[in-house]
């Protein structure tokens, strides 16, 4: 209960940086698209435009995370976070020539909202900019051993047959939480993902293999099975439509139709763990299963970009595998997240507003965690053990409580 409690604070700090960083998403996808397929002067300015999108990320979870956060000043507070990421993005840029990725804006809001919570403002202005200092510089240390273990594990991935697109859906899909890429170009563009002889030339990596004609296995293991772990978010993003009230419910459509549109899946897995990390777990796990499906039907469907939704109707590939697979996926997304539901509840009930007088009564039926819904006149829990019968007379059957205590009546209205 008390990770659901932080998890859905955080979330509740973050849904309008999750619209906007959506709308970013997509525009640098489209930048992408327009650039690479109208080759005229304009092209690196719109390849710039679309890499500034992505550096904006940060700052936007950063600024609107520390807005919320905090108390009095916010703006101001707000503005010295984004100072701060500011900081460690010059000195990680000093070292290694790259700034961080999105989830480094995230940290730094936590941090710096923590800091104006507990601390007078002198003092939390000098921990705060003193750690930015100390965390790009160790940041820019530390890169290179980061990529020597991204090349060890890319070799232990590399070459397992069957094994190789599950282990790199489920590692991938992990780093795409935090916006991490490193893992990606190691088998995007770099021997990991294969090489091969054309025209004389040596290409290597699936994705310029792509690009050169090629749709053998190895895009079948490394790419294919994006597109089927698309339809598969999709349904659990269909499925949680209807678990989620007001802004969050909006937030969702924003955010999964990003996903869609640009290819780019890593918000929608943010917005997923933070709704509940059971969904995100899950998610890992489809995705093995995407890529190994992918794998097995040879679907040859690859992307140049981050296979969006436009790249899946350009490169389209075995129409009736690819259907067929798609219609499961989005079954098997839309029902395990009805599991994982029913089974552990979501972050977003604890926003469902109880008046005063109902709390007692629904700590007695275990919290509002402990709710799942109203059937007729009866309730439906998940742990039934959890009921206080020493303070509600009620009949249990399994998991459906039923009782005339008025105050169930009452409770109905509220969540139903």
């Amino acid at each position: 209960m008390r990770l659901f409690n932080c998890l859905n604070r955080l979330q509740c700090a973050s849904l309008f940086a999750f619209i906007l960083a959506s709308v970013l998403i997509v525009l640098s996808e489209i930048f992408q698209l327009i650039g690479a397929n109208i080759h005229v002067q304009g092209f690196n300015l719109l390849s710039s435009f679309s890499a500034f999108c992505y550096e904006l990320l940060g700052y936007v979870f950063c600024y609107f995370i520390t807005l919320a956060l905090t108390k009095e000043k916010q703006a101001f507070k707000a503005f010295w976070s984004i100072l701060c990421l500011a900081v460690i993005n010059t000195a990680l840029y000093s070292f290694y020539g790259e700034s961080s990725v999105y989830f480094t804006g995230i940290a730094v809001a936590v941090f710096c909202a923590f800091c104006f919570n507990r601390f007078d403002r002198i003092l939390a202005l000098s921990v705060t900019l003193i750690f930015s200092i100390l965390f790009g510089v160790l940041l820019g240390f530390i890169m290179d051993y980061w990529n020597h273990f991204i090349m060890w594990a890319s070799q232990v991935i590399s070459g397992k047959s069957y094994f190789s697109p599950v282990l790199f859906s489920i590692f991938d899909n992990l780093l795409s939480l935090f916006g991490i890429d490193t893992l990606k170009e190691m088998f995007f563009s770099k021997s990991y993902g294969g090489s091969m002889v054309y025209s004389g030339e040596i290409v290597t990596g699936a994705k310029d293999l792509f690009s050169r004609g090629y749709n053998g296995e190895l895009v079948s293991g490394y790419l294919s099975g994006h597109y089927l772990l698309l339809f598969a978010v999709f349904g659990i993003s269909i499925s949680m439509l209807r678990d989620l009230k007001g802004t969050q419910r909006y937030v969702l459509i924003a955010v999964a139709a990003g996903a869609v549109l640009s290819g780019n899946a890593s918000l929608l897995f943010l917005f997923f763990l933070l709704e509940s990390p059971f969904v995100f777990i899950s998610v890992l796990f489809i995705g093995a299963l995407a890529y190994l499906t992918a794998y097995i039907l040879d679907l040859g469907m690859g992307y140049l970009f981050n296979g969006g939704i436009v790249e899946m109707v350009i490169y389209f590939d075995h129409a009736v595998y690819f259907f067929a697979g798609g219609v499961v996926f989005f079954a098997i997304g839309y029902f395990v997240y009805k599991y994982c539901y029913e089974r552990y509840g979501i972050t977003d009930r604890l926003n469902v507003y109880i008046p005063t007088r109902l709390n007692d009564f629904v700590k007695a039926l275990g919290g509002i965690s402990n709710i799942i819904r109203f059937k007729d006149d009866k309730l439906e829990v998940r742990n039934p053990k959890l009921i206080n019968t020493m303070c509600i007379e009620c009949e249990i059957n399994e998991n459906i409580i039923s009782s005339d205590d008025e105050r169930m009546g009452e409770l109905k209205e509220y969540l139903v």
